[in-house]
């Protein structure tokens, strides 16, 4: 297969296709690193920072490349997905290390897709169990299938006997719900 032929695949393919061949991964990264460093920028607003994130996030989707489903959703959307976890991750390095944090806005999460476990990045298991006693008995119970036991949202879905698209929801309010509590509290 040639140069001009890989560029003709969808990124789901060319995925496939690096597994076999590193080479063509490097047509991926040429597809994102653009969105990918602006994005990052946004997050940890700083340049050098965001880079390292691109970097990271690369090789996190090429070590994960043999896990992707595309039936789990798009590569666009998985990879955006890790790319906004490494990101949240450097950002909330960099904030511990200087002293001080900025609480990341709603629009941050509401953006992920969760297509593969992404949720286990979000939150510390201690900070979450040190506050779900603020929180009632069923947001707290998600809370700790999501962040606690680290379940993948397919897995709670299947416990619950509903749809993975329900957890994510229950999921995101229930971080909500704990976010109100946190702030009744002065914390």
């Amino acid at each position: 297969m040639s140069l001009l032929d890989t560029r003709e695949l969808s990124d789901e393919e060319l995925l496939a296709a690096s597994i076999e061949s590193p080479s063509r991964f490097e047509l991926l990264m040429i597809r994102y690193q653009k969105e990918f460093l602006n994005r990052a920028t946004a997050v940890v607003k700083n340049r050098d920072e965001a880079e390292d994130v691109v970097q990271e996030t690369f090789v996190r989707i090429y070590r994960f490349a043999p896990k992707f489903d595309s039936a789990n959703g798009t590569f666009r959307s998985w990879s955006l997905t890790i790319l906004m976890n490494v990101a949240r991750t450097k950002y909330q390095k960099v904030a511990k290390e200087r002293g001080h944090a900025v609480v990341l806005e709603d629009e941050h999460y509401q953006s992920l897709k969760d297509p593969v476990d992404s949720h286990q990045d979000f939150v510390n298991k201690d900070e979450v169990k040190s506050v779900l006693a603020l929180v009632d008995e069923e947001t707290a119970h998600i809370l700790t299938l999501a962040y606690i036991d680290d379940l993948p949202y397919r897995e709670i879905a299947d416990m619950m006997d509903t749809t993975e698209g329900a957890v994510k929801a229950r999921v995101h309010r229930a971080r909500g719900a704990l976010r109100d509590a946190l702030a009744k509290r002065g914390v």
